[in-house]
């Protein structure tokens, strides 16, 4: 078995100067404390405690002592609050976090609302949050970037120097598409970075990995889960006593990485064991093989010493007892002896037990023997576990496999999760032999794809999700797919599946049943699948066919997304099917009546009604008084005076009333005016000599002559103007 170190395993650069600071101070001063534990690794935070470095948990448990401010930092209202009650303050913050610290002061007092990607809990993105006066959001995940709504602000984003990177990139991907100008500020730490790309890449070189690291160490779970998505079986641990030989059984090549927070004597003592466990197998192997023979041996003799030994049926009658006394010493003896002939618990025997204890690093049992048995957290299931009690309670009983007779106190180590793995490959064989279709619920978005739960952690790359292109995986995070598998590899606890193979099956099989029975003429089902400037494909069952913009409605529609939406349900009628082209051209307004057949019926001579103006010419305007039905007003009856140009009375988009002057159905044409329903102006009356009011007036025949001929004259004028307007 090859073990193989990753890159960047063990202490980043932030962690180490914590420790050496504190190293530092505890020569110089007698009360120290860190304000929370230092690094999250138990076993260093104890290693401190024993050379004087306390922990104190909170502000209130400082008492004029000397602290040492963690890697994480703090935020600035806790570095006041401890001025006043420590002795002095030591500022361990990572260089990288103060960087993001005073970058998210510096955006909040130019006005940004700053967006923080990283764990809302983790106390480095907690001291984040307060330089920005609380004002910062923390989306932990793209997920939660999508729900904000962040319009009317300036906002930036930053990121947890701890994060994925693919996490924040996908999250800032999702925020931009809210905010064209966010302004992005990457501050994972690069160490972080080629950490997280140094493990996953070994993790896909190798057969098994161990992540070393504590199980409250945020970037250590996130090592973890970043290698067990390559698929690879991973195992996080905390220290070289919870390795078990079993693991690292058929292995050829493992691979070992650690967080930021874990020491390298603790790296060192895990390959060490590891080491161990391969020399005890290889060891182990030699003497089984010469062992054979003589165990043959002996089992024969031990089969030849029974035979002798079974009592004739005379002689077990002679031996039955007399007196109840004898019974009870004999039967006393008889469960002796059954205790002490009890089967032995061996490697790899599967038994059903009881759970007696539930805590954080696994599982008790019950399994009839002299100790209980240990199910360690990381054997107590095949899906990711945090906490054992969301999978097992005390009380319920399980049935595991032995791993290891005895650990170095006795107990046997467990494990459920190789029966589980064993049952799911079992049955994922079988339905990868028969091609049948499994339904799994996309459990995360990762590089290239989505994890779905089929027992084990499956794949299903991007460009299987669906049979078109998908921009944003995120949609199918919980949803639950229909899967083949295409590819598995057992030994690498590797399942490739595809809902893109189902889905394509199903469209070719519809597209032959449609072109075998289309007919024109049919009204069918529809829905909009894409849509142009010219009109849109309709898919009818695995066909696509034209609805062109003319085919739209019987109004006048400048572009089909005025009436129609990607994804939209609709009838439509075939209009022509075209098998040799593979053509197809549909009509949505021939499902409706069209509205020239009833209009001379609806809009008679005279009457008057509202329309809008849709276009003008030179020669006119035409104005739409239902959809469909469109009429021309002639220039000349735009308005009772002359009208030199169409625009000069009217304007695209104007609601005008107008007279019905004539409609002719077969030619779908109509004669409007606007004039017609305008009152015709008045004339005014020519202007006579106002009478004295002290005396009276008499008009002379001259003058009396002058009015009338005027008045003649204006009649004359009115009507040669009338008559040029009906010409």
């Amino acid at each position: 078995m090859e073990i193989v170190l990753a890159d960047y395993a063990g202490f980043c650069f932030g962690v180490k100067r914590a420790l050496q600071m504190t190293h530092e101070a505890s020569g110089r001063h007698n009360s120290l404390k860190s304000l929370g534990p230092l690094i999250h690794n138990p076993q260093v935070v104890e290693q401190l405690e024993r050379q004087g470095v306390g922990v104190a948990h909170n502000t209130d448990e400082v008492q004029d002592d000397v602290v040492i401010i963690r890697s994480h930092g703090v935020s600035p209202d806790v570095l006041e609050r401890l001025e006043g009650k420590a002795k002095a303050t030591i500022n361990a913050t990572c260089p990288f976090v103060s960087r993001a610290q005073q970058l998210a002061n510096r955006l909040t007092e130019e006005g940004y609302r700053t967006v923080v990607v990283g764990d809302k809990n983790h106390p480095e993105v907690i001291g984040i949050v307060g330089w920005t006066k609380g004002k910062a959001i923390v989306v932990e995940t793209p997920e939660q970037a999508q729900g904000l709504d962040l319009h009317g602000e300036k906002v930036a984003v930053i990121a947890q120097t701890t994060q994925p990177e693919e996490n924040f990139r996908a999250a800032v991907e999702i925020l931009k598409k809210q905010k064209n100008d966010l302004v992005v500020h990457n501050t994972i730490c690069h160490a972080t970075r080629e950490r997280q790309e140094a493990a996953s890449r070994l993790a896909r070189s190798v057969d098994l990995m161990v992540v070393v690291g504590g199980r409250n160490s945020a970037n250590t779970k996130k090592l973890a889960k970043l290698c067990q998505a390559t698929g690879t079986p991973t195992y996080h641990i905390e220290h070289a006593g919870e390795l078990c030989a079993p693991w690292f059984q058929d292995i050829k090549r493992v691979g070992v990485t650690a967080g930021a927070s874990t020491p390298e004597w603790i790296i060192e003592e895990v390959v060490e064991k590891m080491t161990d466990i391969k020399n005890e197998d290889i060891n182990k192997e030699e003497m089984e093989q010469e062992g054979t023979a003589a165990e043959t041996v002996e089992q024969e003799a031990e089969e030849n010493a029974a035979q002798e030994a079974v009592p004739t049926e005379v002689e077990a009658a002679a031996d039955e007892p007399t007196n109840p006394d004898d019974t009870a010493e004999d039967q006393d003896a008889v469960e002796a002896h059954l205790a002490e002939n009890m089967p032995e618990i061996r490697r790899g025997s599967v038994i059903t037990g009881t759970v007696v204890q539930v805590n954080d690093n696994g599982v008790m049992v019950d399994v009839g023997g002299k100790s209980e048995g240990i199910i360690p957290l990381n054997e107590l299931s095949v899906n990711w576990v945090d906490q054992p009690d969301e999978v097992v309670n005390v009380g319920d009983e399980v049935v595991v496999e032995v791993l290891r007779v005895e650990n170095e106190e006795g107990n046997p180590i467990l494990s459920r999760k190789r029966l589980q793995r064993k049952q799911v490959w079992e049955k994922l064989e079988k339905t990868a032999e028969s091609g049948e279709e499994i339904e799994a619920v996309v459990s995360e978005v990762v590089k290239g794809g989505l994890l779905v739960d089929v027992g084990i952690k499956g794949f299903v790359p991007a460009s299987l999700a669906e049979r078109g292109y998908v921009e944003d995986l995120s949609v199918y995070v919980g949803k639950t797919l229909r899967l083949k598998i295409i590819e598995m590899d057992r030994s690498k606890n590797k399942v490739v599946l595809s809902q893109k193979a189902i889905l394509d099956e199903e469209f070719e099989k519809q597209r032959q049943e449609t072109w075998g029975n289309l007919e024109e003429g049919e009204v069918r089902q529809g829905i909009v699948r894409r849509i142009t400037d010219f009109g849109a494909f309709v898919d009818i069952g695995g066909v696509d066919g034209l609805l062109h913009v003319s085919e739209l409605s019987w109004g006048r529609v400048d572009h089909p997304r005025d009436v129609l939406q990607e994804g939209q349900e609709l009838e439509v009628k075939v209009l022509g099917v075209d098998r040799e082209d593979e053509r197809v051209s549909l009509g949505l307004k021939q499902l409706s009546a069209n509205p020239w057949q009833t209009a001379a019926e609806r809009y008679p001579e005279g009457t008057v009604v509202s329309g809008k103006v849709l276009r003008t010419a030179p020669f006119g305007a035409f104005v739409e008084v239902e959809p469909g039905i469109e009429g021309l007003v002639h220039i000349s009856q735009l308005a009772h005076e002359h009208v030199e140009k169409t625009d000069d009375a009217v304007q695209p988009g104007d609601q005008v009333e107008v007279k019905v002057l004539g409609v002719d159905e077969d030619a779908q044409r109509m004669s409007l005016s606007i004039k017609e329903t305008q009152p015709r102006p008045q004339r005014q009356a020519p202007s006579r000599p106002k009478a004295e009011p002290s005396k009276s007036h008499s008009y002379t025949q001259e003058e009396d002559s002058g009015i009338k001929i005027k008045d003649l004259v204006g009649d004359l004028s009115e009507m040669f103007e009338k008559r040029g307007e009906e010409e």
